[in-house]
């Protein structure tokens, strides 16, 4: 009798144990995706932001990047001070999409680019960055490069719809 009311609870908790470890490990790899990737970007200047996120999307197994998965590179630029000593918002120079990427969704740092040739984002007139969380000198560069992943729970015992894991690296 214990037995059959111990047995439903125990599966139930081992089922909840599973998928939060699921969870742990996609977020690990997003994280790693994502660092790798502002790594090589911001060190090589033979491979395209294509090449260099489909080696990024090549380690992600056990995740399916090719379909749950999308890559952003944007390029921002600082402007320094203006002439009363206060920081200016950076501008977003270059915006790069994974074209391999099977999950649509906008990037976070800038999500407004209308049109996509070929994976880079058509600016006409460079926006202003407002909420860019860094402060940027003059001419200084930085990249960001954000993982997006769309987790699909094994069950509906913890999570009920599917979630995106995303991270951002600034390199």
């Amino acid at each position: 009798m214990e037995m059959a009311i111990i047995t439903p609870v125990l599966l139930i908790i081992m089922m909840g144990i599973f998928e939060v470890t699921q969870v742990i490990q996609a977020n690990n790899i997003i994280i790693s995706l994502s660092r790798e990737g502002a790594n090589i970007i911001a060190r090589n200047s033979s491979q395209t932001p294509e090449e260099v996120m489909d080696i990024v999307a090549s380690t992600s197994n056990p995740l399916d990047m090719g379909t749950d998965g999308a890559m952003f590179i944007s390029q921002v630029v600082g402007r320094g001070d203006d002439s009363s000593g206060n920081p200016q918002a950076p501008y977003l120079n270059q915006q790069y999409r994974w074209q391999d990427g099977g999950y649509t969704t906008l990037d976070s740092t800038w999500g407004a680019c209308a049109s996509w040739t070929n994976g880079e984002c058509n600016i006409s007139t460079t926006p202003d960055l407002n909420n860019f969380p860094l402060t940027l000198d003059d001419g200084e560069t930085v990249y960001v490069v954000e993982v997006i992943y769309r987790y699909s729970p094994v069950s509906t015992f913890i999570f009920d719809t599917d979630f995106s894991i995303r991270e951002l690296t600034y390199l």
